[in-house]
């Protein structure tokens, strides 16, 4: 199998699967309870949260460990604004964020919140001075993600936070670094930010776990009630294999992340060289400042879907768009908001590098491309 699907999820680390294997057979007692068995658990708990304020560079505030991404992006609308809602408040976020921002926001919208949904240019980027001209006296809250995960697109975070800083120093800032992680710098300082979203199984390591870090000045409000652990801010006995394998995992990441983004690029140049001599297929993100593991490849007169399952058969696994929807099909709205017409969008796949993707890989992927293109477009109806 050649799995070019990272921005879906990765394969674990062996150090991670190590990690989890030990934790479950040494540290499998309740980190709650009393004696010393949760104890030594809590300690590895409490280890694990120092690694992670450590890789997101925040020398305060608070790092909560989650079920992934979407429970972390829940948390910051439902956790932040829970007894705001009857004053109406304004939140600015994209039309590019993933479903897990733009769900929870249009749930807030339908309970009274006021909402600015600020696009992108052509390429993707969504411009400071628009999010800027977005903000009103009762603006709340605003979330733009990190690295997009259907082009890569790499936002201008810090300089989003300064002008808002700007225009009004209480308005909240989160950016959903789901697929920053590894592939674009993160420090909370640089970045001047108040909350990050993270998951587990998008930087090689283990499924439903991630991670919500939030700044001194943000109060957030529980949404799982229960047994009062993690500072009674979510409740329910922790993860503690998870939860150390995910620390194991931004570990590795944080001391690779140089060497990787160099070795995700080499990959992308290589594909992105084996396919120019080729008017069939058109690169969306070729140049700019975008994450180096992801790429937006369009393929002329071919469905993304139909050559989706065509490549499936050579043990290819690549994707049409974001994995979180892909039960229910619908045209991609990050590419809508970029300006892309219903054919455009429809003939992009997403092609994703990881850790373990190798120049073979590629050179495979290319090869194989090239020839069910050539097969498929002569079925093509125009």
């Amino acid at each position: 199998m050649i799995y070019l699907d990272n921005a879906a999820t990765t394969r674990p680390f062996d150090e991670v699967i190590h990690e989890t294997e030990a934790i479950n057979r040494e540290f499998f007692a309740n980190p709650s309870s009393m004696h010393t068995a949760g104890y030594l658990a809590e300690k590895k708990i409490n280890a694990a949260a120092k690694t992670a304020m450590e890789a997101v560079g925040a020398k305060d505030g608070t790092f909560l460990f989650t079920s992934g991404g979407t429970e972390s992006n829940n948390l910051v609308f439902f956790g932040t604004l829970q007894n705001a809602i009857k004053r109406r408040p304004h939140i600015i976020t994209t039309k590019i964020e993933h479903p897990s921002v733009l769900e929870p926001v249009r749930f807030l919208e339908g309970l009274g919140a006021e909402v600015t949904y600020v696009g992108t240019d052509e390429n993707g980027f969504v411009h400071p001075n628009e999010v800027a001209s977005a903000i009103r006296e009762n603006t709340k809250l605003v979330s733009v993600m990190y690295v997009n995960n259907e082009t890569g697109a790499i936002q201008p975070i810090s300089e989003i936070a300064k002008k808002i800083k700007q225009a009004n120093s209480d308005i909240l800032f989160h950016t959903d670094c789901v697929q920053a992680f590894g592939n674009a710098d993160i420090n909370v300082d640089k970045l001047g930010v108040d909350m990050l979203s993270f998951s587990g199984h998008k930087i090689n390591g283990p499924k439903g776990v991630g991670g919500f870090y939030f700044s001194r000045r943000v109060h957030v409000k529980p949404m799982i009630l229960g047994g009062h652990q993690q500072m009674d801010l979510r409740s329910g006995t922790l993860n503690t294999p998870g939860i150390c394998g995910f620390a194991k995992a931004l570990e590795l990441t944080a001391q690779n992340a140089k060497e990787k983004r160099e070795h995700l690029a080499r990959l992308k140049d290589r594909l992105i060289a084996n396919l120019t001599d080729n008017t069939a297929f058109f690169v969306n993100n070729a140049e700019g400042n975008y994450a180096p593991h992801i790429i937006s490849l369009r393929v002329n007169n071919v469905r993304a879907e139909v050559l989706l399952h065509a490549l499936e058969a050579h043990g290819i696994c690549i994707s049409a768009g974001s994995a979180c929807s892909s039960n229910r099909p619908a045209p991609s709205h990050v590419l809508a908001a970029m300006g892309y017409d219903k054919k455009r969008i429809e003939e992009t796949i997403r092609v994703s590098t990881g850790a373990f993707s190798t120049e073979q890989d590629i050179d495979t992927f290319c090869t194989v491309l090239k020839e069910e293109a050539a097969a498929l477009s002569k079925f093509t109806r125009n």
